[in-house]
């Protein structure tokens, strides 16, 4: 029974003797070729085989080698040109950019400056055009004296002394506020030395910075209020123990209420 099923296996394995089988040790799948195709194959190598030893390669010449070398030059410097290109305009869009803002932004200011000197200037000459008809009234009321309007005189006299007083103050305060606000401010606190407790501090926002210049942080504590209200170099200072009034409006008060006792003793 034995022999059976070898003689079965051998006669199985004559079966397919055409077939050849796969290579364990390649990785590659082998293609399997019927008789036809493997003749066909046979014939084609056999139309193409040359001869290698009857090829013959010539060496490039100098102007060969130099017309290859003068296009492969032109095909980079034309690729080199157009990225180079392309990289310089995004440079110099970004340089320009930069620069353009930088020089806008001088004109601007300077335009701005130009600007704002005019409007002073225009400003300033419709205050004097306006103290000058004053003025000229008072000289007219002088020129042509009456006694009844003495008292007419003395009052247009007071408040153009007054607007005077005001204009020249505020002015003044504009250009030298900061230092003015500074020089107070350091002149109280150093009066009151090592203060213990709070004290509010109210000034105009443009003038808060002034503190920094002091450096009282480390013996004082400040309650430092904005207020807007006020005039720049002006303040208000207020404490457990003292309370000091120093806004522009108070002194220009001040000075008016001593213009006008001045001109009542004079009566």
């Amino acid at each position: 029974m034995s022999d059976k099923k070898k003689d079965d296996s051998e006669r199985k394995l004559t079966a397919y003797e055409r077939w050849e089988l796969p290579h364990l040790e390649s990785n590659q799948e082998k293609k399997a070729f019927s008789p036809g195709i493997l003749v066909q194959k046979e014939e084609t190598v056999t139309m193409e085989e040359v001869d290698q030893d009857s090829l013959v390669y010539e060496p490039l010449t100098a102007s060969q080698l130099e017309e290859i070398r003068s296009a492969a030059y032109e095909e980079g410097f034309i690729q080199g040109e157009a990225e180079g290109h392309a990289k310089g305009y995004e440079d110099g869009r970004a340089q320009g950019e930069i620069n353009g803002f930088e020089s806008g932004f001088e004109k601007g200011a300077e335009k701005g400056k130009e600007e704002g000197h005019s409007e002073a200037i225009d400003l300033a000459k419709t205050q004097l055009e306006a103290l000058e008809n004053v003025l000229a009234n008072v000289v007219q009321e002088i020129v042509h004296p009456l006694e009844e309007s003495r008292a007419g005189v003395e009052v247009l006299l007071y408040k153009t002394m007054v607007r005077m007083v005001e204009n020249i103050c505020l002015s003044q305060m504009k250009e030298e506020g900061h230092r003015v606000l500074k020089d107070q401010l350091a002149r109280i606190f150093d009066e009151m030395g090592e203060f213990e407790g709070r004290i509010r501090l109210k000034l105009h926002p443009d003038t808060v910075d002034v503190l920094e210049s002091l450096d009282v942080d480390d013996r004082l504590v400040l309650q430092v209020e904005p207020d807007a209200s006020l005039i720049e170099g002006g303040f208000v200072l207020d404490c457990k123990s003292f309370h000091v009034d120093g806004r522009v409006e108070q002194r220009l008060e001040s000075v008016c209420n001593e213009l006008h006792n001045l001109s009542d003793s004079e009566q």
